[in-house]
């Protein structure tokens, strides 16, 4: 998957509860019962954003 997204630019969405796969997504968005508790990206080097 990995290798498909940096080649074509598509996006995967995967929902885990294994911390140690999500670690390896350039994007993190973090839930529960259906509320967003946090966002985290690669690009702002893993700094978390606190949803309001």
């Amino acid at each position: 998957m990995r290798q498909i997204n940096r080649q074509t630019g598509t996006t995967f969405v995967l929902v885990t509860h294994d911390e140690e796969v999500a670690s390896r997504c350039d994007r993190i968005i973090r839930m529960r019962d259906g509320v967003v508790l946090d966002r985290e990206s690669e690009d702002a080097g893993r700094a978390v954003e606190r949803a309001a």
